[in-house]
């Protein structure tokens, strides 16, 4: 399972749907500020300074919970001796927009962070970079945030197997979805009943 549905489980169950089971995918000017925002941090890359060692777009997995991605940056920490423990590891994950504390982003994260604590790591923190604010935000690695991202696999594995796709949301996260129109969140909400698919209704109302 990619590390990326994680993060659209979070924010919407159709739009995860859409994504790993259609295959839908459209671009909208937020994605596309998004890949600008993430093109030096795909490039793989390596950097050392006293103590600290920095890889960009570093391949990560769990075989316990199925999970693979690559994360944008991860800062590896010697420890100074082998009685300070594991090595410490700690995930950056690029976001191009504003950083909203307990958002969808933070399962992503958390996600890496399980990959690298099954490698060995141990990994106390991680951080959301705010392309839009030039500042990154520190987030715990709990056990709760870790036992929000197993349940969350589970769920998005019995998501992908169900023979439907679930119901729009139909709130203000579509309103900037760029799987909006593939999507039509005003028929597929479960709301409207078949008989009432061709009656001319207002557009842009939204149920926030």
């Amino acid at each position: 399972m990619p590390l990326s549905a994680l993060e659209h489980y979070d924010y919407c169950h159709r739009q995860t749907a859409l994504i790993h089971v259609e295959g839908v995918w459209s671009e909208s000017a937020d994605t596309v500020r998004g890949d600008l925002s993430h093109r030096n941090v795909d490039l793989p890359g390596l950097h050392r300074r006293a103590g600290l060692t920095i890889v960009q777009a570093l391949p990560v997995a769990s075989e316990v919970h199925g999970l693979r991605g690559i994360c944008d940056v991860v800062e590896f920490i010697q420890p100074r001796s082998r009685d300070d423990g594991p090595r410490q590891a700690t995930p950056v994950e690029y976001k191009v927009g504003r950083y909203q504390p307990g958002g969808p982003a933070e399962l992503q994260l958390g996600g890496q962070a399980l990959c690298l604590i099954e490698a060995g790591f141990d990994v106390p923190v991680g951080y959301i970079y705010s392309v839009a604010e030039h500042r990154r935000y520190p987030v715990t690695i709990s056990p709760e945030l870790l036992d929000r991202v197993i349940q969350a696999t589970h769920e998005i594995r019995a998501l992908l197997a169900a023979p439907r796709l679930p119901s729009a949301r139909n709130d203000r996260r579509c309103r900037n979805c760029s799987l909006r129109d593939d999507c039509l969140p005003e028929i597929t909400d479960g709301r409207i009943r078949p008989s009432n698919l061709f009656t001319p209704r207002p557009l842009g109302q939204w149920r926030d």
